[in-house]
C-alpha cells in the first residue's frame, strides 16, 4: 500500500490553529470577557471559608451562569456552576463525572432552545475534549461526553466528533476511527451506546463507519478467534474538520487508507431515527472542474466545506494549493 503522507504525524494533529478557533468560539457565543475575581479571605463562625474565584460564562435575559472555582485549584475539581435566574441561585457541581474531573477549563457555553439545558464545551484545544450537559431546572449535570474535535451545530444541539481512542489499548480495532453525533437535547439514555471502554466515550449515534465493537465482532466471526491486531494502523483518516452545512447537516472528508479512496460524507440527523448518510466518492466524474481529484496518498488537507445557492454541489477548500486546484478549491457534485 502506498505510504500515507500523514503517517509520521499524529492522526489527530490537525492544522487549524488554536488562536483562530478560540476567536471563532468567542465571537459565536458572545460570552463576556472572562475576568477572574479572587474572593477575599472570609471567616464565618470562627472558621475560614475557602477562597474561590469566579468567572461569568454567560448572561442572557434573566439568566446568568458563573463558574465558581476553589483557590488554589486545578481544572474543575471542586468547582460548580452557579446559575442565577430571576433572583434564584442554584449551585451545580461540575466534578461528578470522569470527564468533569479531568477537564482543565471551560472553552465555550451553549444555551439550548427553551433555556432549560446548557452545554459546557471542555478543553476544545486538547486531544481529548469533552461536554457537560447541564439541566438547569434539575440543577444537575445529566450527561458527560469525552470525544475528539467536538463541533457544534449552529444552535448547539448536535455535536459531531470522533470517538476518542483509549491510550492504554493500543491494538486495532480499538484505535480505529469512529465518527458520531451527539444530541444534547435528547434524554441521556438515547445517547448511550456500547463501546470497548464503557465510559464517557460511549456516547452519540455512530455515523458512516461502524463502531469498534461491531467491527471487532464481525472480524472475530470471520477469523474464528480474536479480532485484535497488534501494530495495525487505523484504516480511516479524516482530512477535514467537521463542518455543519445547516442545523441538521454535517459534512467531512474521509480517506480509506487501505483502498486509497477519498469520500465526502454528508450526514443528516433526524429526531428519533438514525441519521441519513450520503457518501460521495471524490473522483473525476464528481468534480465540476473535470479534473482528477488529488490522490489520497498525497498530503492535501481540506480546511473548509461550503455550499452556495446550488443545492446539487458543495465546494471543498484546500489548505494549500494543489496541482488540480491552483485556486485552492474544487466543486463537487453531490447529486448525480
Amino acid at each position: 500500500m502506498p505510504q500515507n503522507p500523514s503517517a509520521t504525524r499524529s492522526r489527530h494533529a490537525f492544522w487549524w490553529d488554536a488562536p483562530a478557533r478560540a476567536l471563532v468560539w468567542a465571537l459565536a457565543l458572545a460570552v463576556p470577557a472572562a475576568a477572574q475575581t479572587p474572593g477575599p479571605p472570609v471567616v464565618r463562625d470562627g472558621a475560614a471559608v475557602p477562597a474561590v474565584q469566579t468567572r461569568e460564562l454567560l448572561r442572557e435575559g434573566r439568566l446568568a451562569l458563573v463558574l465558581v472555582q476553589p483557590l488554589p485549584g486545578e481544572g474543575l475539581l471542586g468547582s460548580h456552576l452557579r446559575a442565577i435566574r430571576s433572583g434564584v441561585t442554584t449551585d451545580i457541581p461540575l466534578d461528578g463525572t470522569v470527564t468533569g474531573r479531568r477537564a482543565r477549563a471551560i472553552g465555550a457555553v451553549r444555551l439550548l432552545a427553551g433555556g432549560r439545558r446548557v452545554v459546557l464545551h471542555l478543553d476544545p484545544e486538547q486531544e481529548a475534549s469533552g461536554l457537560l450537559v447541564v439541566d438547569l431546572a434539575a440543577g444537575a449535570v445529566i450527561d458527560a461526553i469525552t470525544g475528539h474535535d467536538l463541533v457544534a451545530s449552529p444552535d448547539g444541539r448536535f455535536w459531531a466528533f470522533e470517538e476518542h481512542a483509549i491510550r492504554t489499548v493500543a491494538v486495532w480495532p480499538h484505535t480505529e476511527t469512529v465518527y458520531a453525533v451527539y444530541d444534547a437535547a435528547a434524554p441521556p439514555s438515547a445517547n448511550v451506546r456500547a463501546c470497548p471502554s464503557a465510559d464517557d466515550r460511549c456516547r452519540g449515534q455512530v455515523v458512516y463507519l461502524p463502531d469498534r465493537l461491531a467491527l471487532c465482532h464481525a472480524l472475530a466471526i470471520e477469523r474464528g478467534g480474536s479480532c485484535l491486531t497488534p501494530a495495525r494502523q487505523p484504516l480511516h483518516d479524516r482530512r477535514s474538520p467537521f463542518v455543519w452545512l445547516s442545523a441538521r447537516e454535517v459534512a467531512w472528508v474521509d480517506v480509506d487508507l487501505a483502498r486509497q479512496d477519498s469520500t465526502l460524507v454528508i450526514a443528516t440527523v433526524r429526531d428519533g431515527a438514525p441519521a441519513t448518510v450520503q457518501a460521495v466518492r471524490l473522483e473525476q466524474a464528481r468534480v465540476i472542474e473535470d479534473v482528477v481529484f488529488p490522490p489520497a496518498r498525497e498530503a492535501w488537507e481540506i480546511e473548509g466545506i461550503t455550499r452556495d445557492d446550488d443545492p446539487s454541489r458543495v465546494w471543498l477548500h484546500f489548505r494549500s494549493p494543489v496541482r488540480q486546484a491552483p485556486l485552492r478549491r474544487l466543486g463537487i457534485r453531490v447529486v448525480s
